[in-house]
């Protein structure tokens, strides 16, 4: 189909993820004023197109794809797109339709290029690591996102090396918004024993085209410090998302960590961006997440803490619980 071809795997590229949850609020947005862009039916035929032919080939479930692209081009047919003009909410309109149906909150049409707008991390580094220490030998680090593994990993062992001292440690999840599956499987790894290799996740990948699947496994991987015989908590709260829950779910599942906060998104489909031409773009999720543990995973749920905190206070309640933990004295506040 014209205009139409696979651009990458989100799989291989944490932006995609990271993009989509600090945009997803504005799926509703007032009409778009970029260089005054507006629709034509030919724009809307081939848009539609892209996305059904995703839909019945790659979605990771077939009947709800082929459901969902059936009530698109049922749409098209009525001209239910006929007044919308905005490409903006043209987007917005789709991504609302694919999720009334498919209840996944992956799957999202994008007007507009996802890295033109993106604003620079406020971490230390480019992998998104932030670490200092708290108040009783505590050890804090704040992740933004799982970067590909080969700009990640020598930042987690710098970050890992430098708390691997403290009494108890804290994992920030509260901002993270997805990333790549092995970056999240090699720093849980640093939390688990060195001498077993341990399943962590698996991906259930379908077969383009086909109603076949196949399962891509990620275990437990070598570290230079790990992690062991001290209190973990990781923090979770409303934006934390897609691989951000995943590390979170794991740690959880293998008895690791203490999760702290409030529920997450709920988002464990991941997949592809596909260009479509005309400057937009879509996510279908092409794999589903299962946990060797639990043999599910957080998809439509969240995450659930096992210590309930409201955002605002989901640090202070860790650290209390951490310095409880390890018997060092409370300090109260003035």
């Amino acid at each position: 189909m014209a205009g139409y071809r696979p651009l990458f795997l989100a799989t291989c590229c944490a932006v995609i993820f990271a993009f989509m949850a600090a945009s997803a609020a504005k799926a509703d947005v007032s009409p778009s004023t970029a260089q005054g862009a507006t629709l034509d039916r030919a724009t809307v035929s081939t848009t539609i197109g892209g996305i059904v032919a995703e839909l019945r080939e790659g979605y990771v479930f077939p009947e709800k794809g082929a459901l969902a692209a059936e009530t698109l081009e049922n749409a098209l047919a009525e001209h239910v797109y006929a007044e919308v003009t905005d490409p903006e909410r043209f987007a917005a309109k789709l991504t609302a339709q694919l999720r009334e149906i498919t209840k996944d909150s992956h799957l999202r049409v994008i007007f507009g290029s996802p890295f033109g707008n993106r604003s620079a991390s406020g971490g230390t580094d480019e992998a998104g690591f932030e670490v200092k220490r708290l108040d009783g030998n505590i050890g804090y680090i704040h992740l933004s996102r799982f970067v590909p593994p080969d700009t990640f990993k020598p930042a987690a062992d710098k970050a890992m090396r430098s708390v691997s001292d403290t009494a108890a440690l804290l994992i920030d999840m509260r901002e993270n918004g997805g990333g790549h599956p092995a970056s999240v499987a090699y720093l849980v790894s640093f939390f688990l024993d060195e001498g077993a290799r341990v399943h962590i996740n698996d991906l259930i990948w379908r077969n383009r085209g086909t109603l076949t699947f196949r399962t891509e496994a990620f275990w437990s991987s070598p570290t230079p410090v790990h992690y062991l015989g001290k209190p973990v908590y990781v923090l979770v709260g409303p934006k934390t998302y897609s691989a951000g829950e995943e590390f979170a779910y794991d740690l959880q599942a293998l008895r690791r960590a203490i999760v702290v906060g409030t529920v997450t998104r709920g988002g464990a489909n991941p997949g592809g961006l596909r260009e479509l031409g005309s400057d937009f773009f879509a996510v279908v999720p092409t794999g589903r997440a299962e946990n060797p543990v639990t043999r599910s995973n957080w998809e439509g749920v969240g995450v659930r803490p096992d210590v309930q905190a409201t955002l605002e206070n989901t640090q202070e309640t860790a650290v209390a619980l951490a310095k409880s933990e390890t018997g060092t004295p409370q300090t109260r506040q003035p």
